[in-house]
Protein backbone atom coordinates (compact mmCIF):
# COMPACT_ATOMS: atom_id res chain seq x y z
CA UNK A 1 0.00 0.00 0.00
CA UNK A 2 1.28 3.36 -1.03
CA UNK A 3 1.56 5.40 2.04
CA UNK A 4 0.71 8.42 -0.07
CA UNK A 5 -2.46 7.23 -1.35
CA UNK A 6 -3.56 7.13 2.46
CA UNK A 7 -2.70 10.61 2.65
CA UNK A 8 -4.56 11.85 -0.62
CA UNK A 9 -7.75 9.97 1.25
CA UNK A 10 -6.77 11.68 3.99
CA UNK A 11 -6.33 14.82 2.55
CA UNK A 12 -10.50 14.27 0.38
CA UNK A 13 -12.07 13.71 3.67
CA UNK A 14 -10.71 16.53 5.22
CA UNK A 15 -11.78 18.50 2.54
CA UNK A 16 -15.49 17.14 2.84
CA UNK A 17 -15.22 17.84 6.48
CA UNK A 18 -14.36 14.41 7.72
CA UNK A 19 -11.39 13.72 10.03
CA UNK A 20 -9.51 11.07 10.54
CA UNK A 21 -6.15 9.32 11.34
CA UNK A 22 -3.83 8.02 9.21
CA UNK A 23 -3.44 5.07 11.41
CA UNK A 24 -7.29 4.66 10.99
CA UNK A 25 -7.09 4.81 7.42
CA UNK A 26 -4.16 2.72 6.89
CA UNK A 27 -6.13 0.11 9.08
CA UNK A 28 -9.66 0.62 6.95
CA UNK A 29 -7.32 0.48 3.74
CA UNK A 30 -5.43 -2.71 4.64
CA UNK A 31 -8.59 -4.64 5.89
CA UNK A 32 -10.44 -3.93 2.91
CA UNK A 33 -7.83 -3.79 0.27
CA UNK A 34 -5.10 -5.80 1.93
CA UNK A 35 -1.43 -4.63 0.66
CA UNK A 36 -2.62 -3.64 -2.93
CA UNK A 37 -1.79 -0.41 -4.88
CA UNK A 38 -5.14 1.34 -5.16
CA UNK A 39 -6.84 2.76 -8.26
CA UNK A 40 -8.49 6.42 -8.18
CA UNK A 41 -11.80 4.55 -8.46
CA UNK A 42 -10.80 2.37 -5.40
CA UNK A 43 -9.52 5.50 -3.61
CA UNK A 44 -12.70 7.48 -4.47
CA UNK A 45 -15.20 4.70 -3.51
CA UNK A 46 -13.04 4.54 0.14
CA UNK A 47 -13.73 8.38 0.62
CA UNK A 48 -17.44 8.25 -0.75
CA UNK A 49 -17.89 5.67 1.88
CA UNK A 50 -15.89 7.03 4.52
CA UNK A 51 -17.50 10.68 4.14
CA UNK A 52 -21.15 9.57 3.44
CA UNK A 53 -21.88 7.56 7.02
CA UNK A 54 -20.22 7.39 10.00
CA UNK A 55 -18.82 3.98 10.97
CA UNK A 56 -21.36 3.15 13.77
CA UNK A 57 -23.80 3.07 10.58
CA UNK A 58 -21.01 0.93 8.50
CA UNK A 59 -20.50 -1.37 11.81
CA UNK A 60 -25.21 -1.55 11.73
CA UNK A 61 -25.07 -2.60 8.01
CA UNK A 62 -22.06 -5.28 8.15
CA UNK A 63 -24.87 -7.60 9.76
CA UNK A 64 -28.09 -6.06 8.56
CA UNK A 65 -29.12 -9.05 7.00
CA UNK A 66 -32.08 -11.12 8.88
CA UNK A 67 -30.41 -14.26 7.73
CA UNK A 68 -26.80 -13.68 8.12
CA UNK A 69 -25.39 -14.05 11.62
CA UNK A 70 -22.15 -13.34 12.84
CA UNK A 71 -20.25 -16.84 12.10
CA UNK A 72 -21.18 -16.52 8.09
CA UNK A 73 -19.40 -13.30 7.94
CA UNK A 74 -15.83 -13.11 6.03
CA UNK A 75 -13.06 -12.64 7.68
CA UNK A 76 -12.39 -9.42 6.05
CA UNK A 77 -15.96 -8.59 7.26
CA UNK A 78 -15.08 -9.31 10.62
CA UNK A 79 -11.89 -7.42 10.62
CA UNK A 80 -14.01 -4.46 9.35
CA UNK A 81 -16.50 -4.47 12.05
CA UNK A 82 -14.15 -4.80 14.93
CA UNK A 83 -12.41 -1.76 13.15
CA UNK A 84 -15.59 0.38 13.21
CA UNK A 85 -16.86 -0.77 16.60
CA UNK A 86 -13.32 0.55 17.57
CA UNK A 87 -13.80 3.98 15.47
CA UNK A 88 -17.57 4.68 17.36
CA UNK A 89 -15.65 4.27 20.88
CA UNK A 90 -12.77 6.86 19.40
CA UNK A 91 -9.63 3.44 19.65
CA UNK A 92 -7.29 3.47 16.84
CA UNK A 93 -6.38 -0.27 16.42
CA UNK A 94 -3.32 -1.25 14.49
CA UNK A 95 -3.66 -3.86 11.92
CA UNK A 96 -2.57 -6.85 13.61
CA UNK A 97 -4.67 -6.06 17.38
CA UNK A 98 -7.99 -6.21 14.79
CA UNK A 99 -6.94 -9.57 12.82
CA UNK A 100 -6.12 -11.09 16.76
CA UNK A 101 -9.55 -9.91 18.18
CA UNK A 102 -10.84 -11.45 15.09
CA UNK A 103 -9.43 -14.48 15.58
CA UNK A 104 -9.79 -15.58 19.17
CA UNK A 105 -13.35 -13.92 19.19
CA UNK A 106 -16.43 -16.21 19.47
CA UNK A 107 -18.46 -15.09 16.58
CA UNK A 108 -21.58 -17.79 17.04
CA UNK A 109 -23.48 -14.85 18.15
CA UNK A 110 -26.14 -13.95 15.90
CA UNK A 111 -27.55 -10.79 18.15
CA UNK A 112 -26.23 -8.11 16.64
CA UNK A 113 -26.38 -5.84 19.93
CA UNK A 114 -24.32 -8.60 22.08
CA UNK A 115 -22.13 -8.98 19.24
CA UNK A 116 -20.95 -5.33 19.40
CA UNK A 117 -20.79 -5.81 23.36
CA UNK A 118 -17.76 -8.49 22.82
CA UNK A 119 -16.34 -6.32 20.23
CA UNK A 120 -15.97 -3.31 22.67
CA UNK A 121 -15.02 -5.66 25.53
CA UNK A 122 -12.04 -7.13 23.60
CA UNK A 123 -10.95 -3.66 22.12
CA UNK A 124 -11.23 -2.32 26.29
CA UNK A 125 -9.25 -5.23 26.86
CA UNK A 126 -6.67 -4.86 24.23
CA UNK A 127 -6.46 -0.97 25.90
CA UNK A 128 -6.12 -2.28 28.86
CA UNK A 129 -3.07 -4.46 28.17
CA UNK A 130 -1.53 -1.32 26.71
CA UNK A 131 -2.37 0.46 29.71
CA UNK A 132 -0.83 -1.58 31.94
CA UNK A 133 2.17 -2.71 29.55
CA UNK A 134 3.10 1.14 29.66
CA UNK A 135 3.04 1.24 33.39
CA UNK A 136 5.28 -1.52 33.71
CA UNK A 137 7.60 -0.06 31.54
CA UNK A 138 7.74 3.17 33.14
CA UNK A 139 8.08 1.71 36.30
CA UNK A 140 10.88 -0.36 34.46
CA UNK A 141 12.62 3.39 33.24
CA UNK A 142 11.76 5.05 36.54
CA UNK A 143 13.40 2.03 38.56
CA UNK A 144 16.51 2.58 35.80
CA UNK A 145 16.43 6.37 36.34
CA UNK A 146 16.67 6.10 40.21
CA UNK A 147 19.35 3.45 39.79
CA UNK A 148 21.35 5.90 37.56
CA UNK A 149 20.45 8.69 40.16
CA UNK A 150 21.80 6.77 42.91
CA UNK A 151 24.53 5.15 41.34
CA UNK A 152 25.81 9.08 40.55
CA UNK A 153 25.10 10.93 43.61
CA UNK A 154 27.34 8.07 45.16
CA UNK A 155 30.04 8.80 42.81
CA UNK A 156 29.69 12.16 43.55
CA UNK A 157 30.04 11.70 47.05
CA UNK A 158 32.64 9.57 46.81
CA UNK A 159 34.89 12.23 44.25
CA UNK A 160 33.84 14.94 46.84
CA UNK A 161 35.30 12.55 49.97
CA UNK A 162 38.40 11.78 47.65
CA UNK A 163 39.06 15.94 47.23
CA UNK A 164 38.20 16.58 50.85
CA UNK A 165 40.85 14.04 52.05
CA UNK A 166 43.17 15.33 49.61
CA UNK A 167 42.97 18.73 50.70
CA UNK A 168 43.00 17.54 54.18
CA UNK A 169 46.33 15.68 53.70
CA UNK A 170 47.51 19.04 52.04
CA UNK A 171 46.83 21.22 55.06
CA UNK A 172 48.21 18.97 56.87
CA UNK A 173 51.38 18.74 55.58
CA UNK A 174 51.38 22.69 55.15
CA UNK A 175 50.77 23.00 59.35
CA UNK A 176 53.48 20.03 59.56
CA UNK A 177 55.92 22.40 57.21
CA UNK A 178 55.16 25.56 59.13
CA UNK A 179 55.81 23.96 62.56
CA UNK A 180 58.81 22.48 61.34
CA UNK A 181 59.93 25.89 60.16
CA UNK A 182 58.94 27.15 63.09
CA UNK A 183 60.78 25.38 65.47
CA UNK A 184 63.82 26.34 63.18
CA UNK A 185 63.50 29.86 63.65
CA UNK A 186 63.02 29.37 67.06
CA UNK A 187 66.08 27.15 67.61
CA UNK A 188 68.18 29.82 65.51
CA UNK A 189 67.13 32.21 68.06
CA UNK A 190 67.17 29.80 71.06
CA UNK A 191 64.33 31.20 72.41
CA UNK A 192 62.16 28.75 74.61
CA UNK A 193 58.20 28.76 74.33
Amino acid sequence: MNQNQIKVIQSRLKNRGKKFTLEYLRTYVLVDYRDEELTEDQISAIVDKLSGSDALELANTALSGTDSSASELSQTQRQTLIQQVASTIDVSLPVEQIKLISQKMDWAISDRASLKTQIQSAIVAWINHQIDQDKQQTDEMMQEVEQHFVTKLQEGNDHFDDKTRAFSIHVGQARDKFRATEAEILDFFKISG
